[in-house]
């Protein structure tokens, strides 16, 4: 086995620290150094007093790795299982119940045959919050029994060829690998040094729109449904929350509509939302504060330059509409800890020529494809030329949930979609160790 220099893990996020995890899990020999960055200040106990003000969607796939890991049996929140997921071109299609639905009602043709249908659940509804001290108190006893290795000191410099590193206390030293998980920014200017060379800037757009996140308490059970509604102005989805009758509101909007809707009075905030869903979702009134958060989208060049591996939101950042975003980076994480797992078995160095080639072809393929989709997703029903696209991509979308709940194969294909894709889940995810 060649001696291995450390991997270093640059990136302030539960992202960074999860993945961490999945490489000590992968590697397991103390004698391979993961330096990795302090825990946030931003997961501690303040964070309870508003642990649904912002939520994930994590897909089955997602479950099961944070459970291999250690994650999801220390999360001090429940989680609300969504066991259907319905998609709708307006208001109108809702109240018609005609959409895209994931999880379809079984025929009854069928229903005579089959003793019992199954129950998929699509995804799991968790505070954000919640799970970010779950991933914490995980990562901090990695940190006093695995051999993680906390660096105070701030990276300021990084050579992509040689792996010189170096920080800003003044250490310098080489490391096999950056593994880079910041959040990617459009000012050039304010990107780390490693990441100003071409082959490491990411293509980016602004939607010059916001997501208001809030919780809302409902007059009706949501049953454990997940609805997303495609409206002129922007896309809205409400999430199953643990008690029966709270929803989790994720409203993408234009920068100006999403502010004043942020600041409005309760009452009349309450009212929009009404006329916005039609009152086809029964009574919504706030439960919580309102938060925004800038839309926007970033997709790496590439995800791989020299001894530089971009992962999460340094490689992608995607439209929230499909609720995929956390999920893309731990599909880097659990993909990364795969390759390098297999790299330390053939005795190679994880800085050799073509190591990280399956997972620059296969990450970015992923990062892509789910980029492109939510993309044009959005600008489809909801952009510049909405008035003309929207029309037919509502009839699209009504027509193929029509053929989703008379064809159980389409449905299938859609769940799979949701959980990761059709091609094989890296170990992790399938609840393997290494």
């Amino acid at each position: 086995m060649p001696e291995q220099n450390p991997i270093l893990i640059h990136g302030d996020g539960s992202t960074a620290r999860v993945t961490a995890l999945a490489l000590r899990a992968a590697l397991g020999d103390k004698d391979i150094p993961i330096s990795v960055p302090a825990p946030p200040s931003r997961a501690d106990d303040k964070a309870k007093n508003n642990d649904w003000g912002s939520v994930l969607a994590l897909s089955a796939a997602a479950k099961t790795m944070l459970e291999v890991l250690g994650v999801w049996a220390r999360l001090d929140q429940p989680t609300a299982p969504v066991c259907d997921m319905a998609v709708y071109g307006d208001a109108a299609a809702l109240g018609h119940n005609i959409g895209l639905d994931f999880n379809p009602i079984e025929t009854a043709e069928h229903s005579k045959t089959d003793a019992k249908s199954d129950i998929h659940v699509l995804a799991h509804i968790v505070s954000r919050t919640a799970l970010d001290r779950a991933i914490k108190s995980a990562f901090d006893d990695g940190v006093a029994t695995a051999g993680l290795d906390v660096r105070n000191s701030p990276l300021v410099g990084f050579d992509k060829t040689d792996g010189r590193a170096s920080c800003a206390d003044g250490t310098d030293f080489k490391a096999a690998l950056l593994i880079d998980c910041a959040r990617a920014t459009a000012d050039k200017r304010a990107a780390p040094p490693w990441r100003k060379t071409s082959a490491a800037q990411c293509l980016t757009h602004d939607y010059d729109a916001a997501a208001l996140v809030c919780a809302l308490a409902c007059d009706q059970p949501h049953g454990g449904q997940a609805v997303q509604i495609f409206l002129p102005a922007g896309p809205l989805a409400l999430l199953p929350l643990p008690d029966p009758k709270k929803r989790a509101l994720i409203w993408s909007l234009p920068q100006a509509r999403a502010t004043a809707l942020a600041e409005i009075n309760d009452d009349i905030f309450a009212y929009e939302l009404t006329k916005a869903t039609q009152g086809h979702v029964g009574g919504l009134t706030l439960d919580g504060p309102r938060v925004l958060q800038k839309l926007s989208l970033a997709l790496a060049e590439n995800y791989v330059d020299g001894r530089l591996c971009l992962l999460g939101e340094a490689a992608h950042i995607i439209h929230p509409l499909a609720g995929q975003g956390f999920n893309l980076a731990l599909r880097d994480a659990a993909q990364l800890a795969d390759i390098l797992f297999e790299a330390h078995s053939l005795g190679l160095a994880f800085d050799g020529p073509h190591v990280l080639a399956d997972y620059q072809a296969l990450r970015r393929a992923d990062g892509g494809a789910m980029a492109a989709t939510t993309h044009l997703l959005a600008e489809i029903f909801s952009g510049p030329q909405s008035r003309l696209t929207a029309p037919l991509a509502r009839l699209g979308l009504a027509l193929t949930g029509r053929l989703a709940r008379s064809n159980r194969g389409v449905a299938t294909r859609f769940r799979a979609t949701a959980n990761g894709g059709m091609v094989a889940l890296p170990r992790l995810m399938r609840g393997r160790g290494f």
